[in-house]
């Protein structure tokens, strides 16, 4: 049971993680504000890409498309083995896992 006892312990543990974090990320966001206005001032955000670098990020994401299409077929056998082994935790990991790649193929969608 929960108790207000318990609820002070955590609260007095996770404050100051809490109290820094923030600080930390408000520190962050005002830190950054200035830079995101002057390479906008440069005309960072506009214009054509540059085509060494464009190549670099298509080659990157060809890659990770790769190695994260690897993953997920060996996460697939590595569950499929857990059934089959009459792992008492395998429908956990499968639901886990297609759960993961829900989030993983609508990434997309989300970042728009």
């Amino acid at each position: 049971m929960f108790t207000t006892t318990k609820a002070r312990t955590l609260a007095r543990r996770f404050a100051p993680t809490a109290l820094i974090g923030a600080v930390a990320v408000i520190a962050a966001v005002l830190a950054s504000g200035g830079y995101v206005h002057a390479l906008q001032a440069a005309g960072a955000f506009q214009g054509t890409p540059i085509t060494g670098v464009e190549n670099f990020i298509n080659s990157l994401k060809g890659n990770l498309v790769w190695l994260g299409g690897t993953v997920m077929a060996l996460v697939v056998v590595v569950v499929g083995l857990l059934f089959m082994a009459g792992h008492s935790r395998a429908q956990d990991y499968a639901i886990k896992t297609i759960v993961g790649l829900a989030i993983i193929a609508s990434v997309g969608g989300i970042v728009a």
